[in-house]
């Protein structure tokens, strides 16, 4: 009942982000799709693995970019209409949240500890971002060298 509940709830920040970043409309449902592929692939991978935080967020946001480069070839439109409110699940937010409590609660040490988290969280969305960015890069870059061979 989870998974219904992950899969739904991603799919529709990620749907109504697309309507609040002024999408194209058509774009709205496949953003949603986006999302929702990005963040159950780096849940999936977390639980079958069981894989650490840091490591959920980078395969999420790998797929989510990859995905993103994907709906960009096929709806020719560019991949941040996609990657944008894709990246929205991912967002630390609640541990940020949790982190200013702790310093108006005065403790301190448990709110360096969640702020570490979050800047540790940001940075592996963002290199996972980096990476599958690099990746779709190489492999446009090679497929159009495997096409124009007979120039």
């Amino acid at each position: 009942m989870d998974w219904i509940f992950n899969l739904l709830f991603s799919f529709t920040a990620s749907y109504f982000f697309a309507v609040v970043f002024d999408a194209p409309k058509k774009l709205f449902f496949p953003a949603g799709i986006v999302g929702a592929v990005g963040w159950m692939m780096g849940q999936t991978f977390g639980i079958v693995f069981d894989l650490p935080l840091v490591m959920v967020n980078f395969i999420g946001a790998f797929t989510l970019g990859i995905m993103s480069h994907i709906m960009a070839r096929v709806y020719k439109e560019p991949s941040t209409i996609f990657l944008t409110p894709g990246i929205i699940p991912f967002v630390p937010g609640g541990m940020a949240y949790d982190a200013t409590s702790s310093i108006i609660l005065s403790d301190y040490f448990g709110a360096v500890n969640i702020i570490m988290e979050v800047i540790i969280s940001a940075g592996s969305i963002a290199a996972g971002i980096l990476f599958a960015e690099q990746f779709a890069l190489l492999f446009i870059r090679n497929r159009r060298l495997l096409f124009n061979k007979n120039k």
